[in-house]
């Protein structure tokens, strides 16, 4: 969204500066030793107390009141953007050194769903012959209302209209039948207007969300790992698994062999956009377990692309802490501060041979009365889950 904006003033909604502040603990995951992690206010004593139980990071704590001052330290925000390069330097912080600084225009498009369609258009090349992987539609760019007329007119399956620039799981508008009356909606007026262009693809029959994570720097592309995650009706984030997979979705579906060939072509592509030129960081590629037309199970390796830290990213982090014998699934809610620290009580963090074993891990501090919070539950491998994992906790 500040990206879109493309303001070096530019200020989130309220409702989201809410979300900021109250997750601004969750970087903390990515973190390495003698590190300094931003966060708005202080730590409380006793989740500091918590941290130290659990083996967190050891990160020193930087506020507008305590800021590192030494010349090495480069910092680094958990998105580009040039509000992102505006509020470091304000703070007396010097952005590390990276291909966006100086911010140019043309890094606007970078960061958008262009990209991703770029990456899609080579992965369908790369993909033919191959039986698991299948990208049914390149997105189209549509600019004008006319485009989406022929389009509503002329679809045999319902649509999804993707605004280029717009948070994760937001920004979309589905096509659900050729009576919808797109080309006249608001909300789709309003963007094609705004941001000059929308990417159309089918919406595919959804079995499992999960994504592909790389490393961009100056050697290359280097692969990370694979999470899983759910969304919910309206593709945005709900949590992921760690220490798991839900294979119970996929039955004899060769699920590895699909991951081998997907991250393989995806690397491969990656590589020949030359994207590692241009961009250094963490990459993220969404991608789909879906029914074809004729039931059968396929993988589109990538839905979309993200060149920023992710919730796929903290969740490879996460699952490098747990003892081999655990596992769980975990998720941003929002709950009142009683309720956080109720289930903390009754279902205490248990660690075994110095790894996260079973229990409730709060990820973020319980809000103040009420708010935000990333919370892990984990149980013991086998133990089975009484209701789906994504479900908020009684």
């Amino acid at each position: 969204m500040a990206v879109a904006n493309g303001q070096v003033s530019y200020q989130p909604p309220a409702h989201l500066r809410a979300f900021e502040r109250e997750l601004a603990l969750l970087p903390l995951w990515l973190a390495g030793e003698d590190d300094w992690l931003w966060h708005p206010g202080l730590v409380d004593e006793a989740y500091a107390a918590y941290l130290r139980q659990v083996g967190a990071p050891k990160v020193q704590w930087a506020t507008e009141h305590k800021l590192p001052k030494d010349t090495f330290v480069a910092a680094r925000p958990w998105g580009w953007s040039p509000a992102a390069i505006r509020w470091l330097r304000a703070l007396g912080l010097e952005p590390a050194p990276h291909p966006l600084l100086p911010w140019q225009s043309d890094h606007r498009d970078l960061l958008s769903r262009y990209t991703g369609r770029e990456l899609a258009l080579r992965m369908k090349g790369l993909i033919k012959g191959t039986v698991l992987l299948a990208i049914p539609e390149v997105p189209l760019v549509l600019q004008r209302p006319q485009e989406l007329d022929v389009l509503e007119a002329t679809m045999t399956q319902p649509w999804l209209l993707k605004a280029p620039w717009s948070a994760s799981g937001r920004g979309l508008f589905k096509i659900r039948s050729r009576s919808e009356g797109t080309a006249r909606n608001p909300w789709v007026l309003g963007k094609l207007r705004q941001q000059g262009a929308l990417l159309a693809e089918p919406f595919l029959d959804k079995v499992q969300d999960l994504s592909f994570h790389f490393v961009l720097d100056t050697q290359g592309v280097h692969f990370s790992g694979t999470t899983f995650f759910e969304t919910d009706k309206d593709g945005q984030f709900l949590g992921c698994y760690t220490g798991q997979r839900p294979s119970e979705k996929w039955g004899a579906f060769p699920m590895e062999e699909a991951l081998f060939a997907a991250a393989g072509l995806l690397q491969e592509a990656l590589s020949g956009m030359d994207l590692h030129l241009h961009y250094h960081g963490f990459a993220g590629v969404d991608a789909l377990l879906f029914r074809d037309e004729a039931g059968a199970l396929r993988l589109h390796p990538c839905i979309e692309l993200n060149l920023r830290s992710t919730m796929g990213r903290l969740n490879l982090a996460l699952e490098q802490r747990l003892h081999p014998q655990s596992s769980g699934f975990w998720r941003i809610e929002r709950r009142e501060e009683q309720v956080a620290e109720q289930e903390w009580a009754l279902n205490p963090s248990v660690l075994k041979e110095g790894r996260w074993f079973g229990g409730t891990f709060p990820l973020t501090p319980a809000p103040v009365g009420a708010g935000f919070q990333a919370v892990l539950r984990l149980e013991f491998k086998g133990q089975g889950l009484k209701k789906k994992p994504w479900d908020k906790a009684d």
